[in-house]
């Protein structure tokens, strides 16, 4: 009887410590799954450097993903550049710029001076024209 208790003992301070250890593997690899994702963002910002300060990034698709082109100055048509109605998101440096759903500022138009990661329904893939506002 003192055997199988001994036995069962051992075996449970074995297993308690396998799982400890496991544990601590799973938790390691957490920790770089983090460090990896934090330096994708940071890549971003990179890329946000990249293009210039003083003017606004626009993105084909949410969250500045896909296709992108750099503005720093008035642009009265979108489709000189090949991004008419293409706009999702955008990044914005500094000031205020004002985005039209027509070429040459007409219709309607919005004007942001922050980061849009995701435009409303009315304003996706609608912006035709753009120009800084202050």
């Amino acid at each position: 009887m003192r055997k199988t208790a001994f036995l069962i003992t051992c075996g449970a301070v074995a297993l308690l410590t396998t799982q400890a250890l496991a544990q601590d593997r799973d938790w390691d690899r957490r920790d770089h799954r983090y460090e990896q994702r934090d330096d994708r963002y940071d890549r971003r910002d990179d890329r946000r450097d990249r293009w210039g300060g003083g003017g606004v990034v626009l993105f084909e698709h949410r969250d500045f993903y896909g296709d992108a082109r750099p503005i720093r100055g008035d642009m009265p048509d979108l489709a000189r550049i090949g991004f008419n109605d293409r706009v999702s998101s955008m990044r914005i440096s500094r000031g205020a710029w004002e985005f039209c759903e027509h070429a040459y500022f007409q219709g309607r138009c919005w004007v942001y001076d922050y980061d849009v990661g995701v435009l409303p329904n009315r304003q996706n893939d609608r912006f035709s024209s753009v120009r800084r506002v202050r």
